[in-house]
């Protein structure tokens, strides 16, 4: 895995940066402040010694959060591909610039972006997979995919802007997922993309069979609690989740939720009505799908019990799949939970994300029969395994004797 820029997992201890935005200095005191911003809803001036750390800090968390969810979506992508009613292939690269940003931000605030992620208004590498070669660079600019220019974005109208401060004037990066849509369907038959570099090289891409569709965040929203289907192939993460992750298995977790709008449904419905199952997920049997030849076996008193684990829902559904999934990739089952319990703690809006009394019930019950399974799974091949060792220690004293 290879990322642009620091990347490394935010720290637990790190401090509350939306309690800090609470409370940043400003040049003029607090009621003179309230009066300019109710009578002209202009932002604050900061004092000529005010050195945008804090910006700079901020800008620079959320740009690591947003590389570490769109490296999740990938691997999920791949990881749940068994499960998906649809499929296409899937690039093993990131690409982002300013006009995936889902907030305006004045040109001021814009510098500092730049600063300290170096992204600008061109699709720039800033995450690829250990498949990519090494002709693409971590940092390259990408103007064109299998012949088809990127587009440099547009501009949509967001009313929604206005009710919390910012621009209504948006980025819009439609047109570089119809870029990307198309080469996705066009690597369905030779299994790789051309990519055309500002530089003039073009480099071949292999890719690998995922699920279709889209997951997306940014930690920079204009509405940062609300979950989204956009059109048929894209679904919105919430920002506030994706800032209030902290694990590998938490952005996991959140990329595998919204990959179940986008791509399972169908097949996890199909095969229920094939095996006569309930409406909750068969336990064991997605990790079998997920991760072919594991063996993963249940009883027939936990096929039984499984039964019991019915939930109502698209949204209680997703929470079963994300947990299987993030399981699946050798991970903890119960990352959603933790994530929903954290944001519960800092009395987060998080809309769809976040669960409710009875869904954190039965992911909790879910995720406890996950790591039976995994217990069961793992004694069954540490046997396996002595029963091959001491068979191997007996064949040359065989072999020795007249």
């Amino acid at each position: 895995m290879r990322t642009a820029g620091p990347h490394q997992p935010p720290d637990e201890d790190r401090r509350d940066y939306d309690l800090r935005m609470r409370v940043r200095p400003y040049r003029i005191g607090v009621p003179l402040a309230l009066s300019l911003l109710l009578a002209a809803g202009t932002v604050l001036p900061q004092s000529k010694d005010y050195d945008f750390a804090f910006e700079r800090d901020l800008y620079r968390t959320r740009y690591r959060q947003e590389l570490q969810f769109r490296e999740a979506v990938i691997h999920v992508a791949w990881a749940a591909e068994a499960l998906c009613a649809s499929t296409t292939q899937i690039e093993p690269f990131v690409l982002l610039s300013t006009h995936a940003l889902r907030r305006s931000l004045a040109a001021h605030d814009l510098g500092l972006l730049r600063e300290v992620t170096q992204l600008d208004e061109h699709w720039r590498v800033v995450w690829s997979d250990e498949s990519v070669p090494d002709e693409l660079r971590l940092g390259d600019v990408v103007t064109a995919i299998n012949g088809r220019t990127l587009p440099g974005g547009a501009t949509r109208f967001d009313l929604s802007a206005l009710f919390v401060g910012g621009s209504v004037f948006a980025a819009d990066d439609q047109g570089f997922w119809e870029v990307m849509d198309a080469a996705r369907k066009e690597a369905q038959g030779t299994q790789h993309m051309r990519l055309t570099l500002a530089d003039g090289r073009s480099v071949e891409v292999e890719t690998q069979t995922g699920c279709a569709g889209a997951v997306i965040a940014s930690g920079l929203d204009a509405d940062p609690d609300t979950f989204a289907r956009l059109g048929s192939q894209r679904v919105k993460i919430p920002a506030n989740a994706v800032i209030a992750a902290r694990s590998r298995d938490e952005f996991r977790w959140l990329a595998a939720f919204g990959t179940y709008f986008q791509a399972s449904q169908t097949a996890i419905e199909q095969m229920q009505r094939v095996e006569g199952m309930s409406t909750g997920f068969a336990v064991g049997r997605i990790l079998t799908l997920a991760l072919p030849g594991a063996g993963l076996l249940l009883t027939a008193v936990e096929a039984q019990n499984e039964r019991r684990l019915a939930v109502d829902g698209i949204t209680a559904r997703a929470d079963l799949f994300a947990n299987e999934v993030v399981a699946a990739l050798g991970g903890d089952p119960g990352a959603g939970l933790a994530l929903t319990e954290r944001m519960l703690e800092r009395g987060m809006k998080v809309d769809v994300v976040m669960m409710d009394a009875l869904r954190r019930s039965n992911s909790a019950e879910h995720a406890r029969r996950i790591r039976a399974i995994q217990a069961a799974q793992a004694e069954a091949e540490r046997q396996q395994q002595l029963r091959d060792d001491a068979q191997a220690g007996r064949e040359p004293t065989a072999r020795r004797a007249p």
